[in-house]
């Protein structure tokens, strides 16, 4: 079974992948390690996670404009999320995530924190603002 949530594209492209949620903020910039793609802040919900191959539901970025250029580099690195699920995405957010090609939604019609969990199998559909959710049967009853 799968339920669709309608949001708004921010970076176009497909992807599916495993969700990595945190209603913390992140700091790119001094929180992200950019040459391995872990979660260093101190203190962060997620610290020690890897954002490779995740998609990535967060409130929004922390920090300043150099968490651009990180972003940037983990996605050439390819250890970076495959998509970003923003509840509101800023400025600095829409630049990095359009540069660097990652499919990126914010404004979903459900909020996010309250339907997906870590580990949730979701569907990205950047192009046309998309999330799909994949239940598995045991989630479902």
């Amino acid at each position: 079974m799968t339920v669709l949530y309608q949001g708004r594209s921010i970076c176009s492209g497909l992807v599916e992948g495993e969700a990595l949620v945190t209603k913390q903020g992140i700091s790119f910039l001094g929180g992200v390690d950019p040459e391995t793609g872990v979660i260093t802040e101190v203190g962060h919900e997620l610290h020690g996670k890897k954002l490779s191959g995740k998609i990535l539901v967060l409130p929004a970025l922390k920090g300043s404009a150099g968490a651009m250029w990180i972003i940037i580099r983990l996605a050439a690195g390819m250890i970076g999320p495959k998509a970003i699920i923003v509840s509101k995405a800023d400025t600095i957010l829409i630049g990095a995530v359009i540069m660097a090609g990652i499919p990126t939604i914010d404004s979903l019609s459900v909020d996010p924190f309250q339907v997906f969990r870590a580990g949730d199998l979701l569907k990205v559909n950047g192009t046309q603002g998309t999330v799909e959710q994949i239940l598995l049967s045991e989630n479902t009853g």
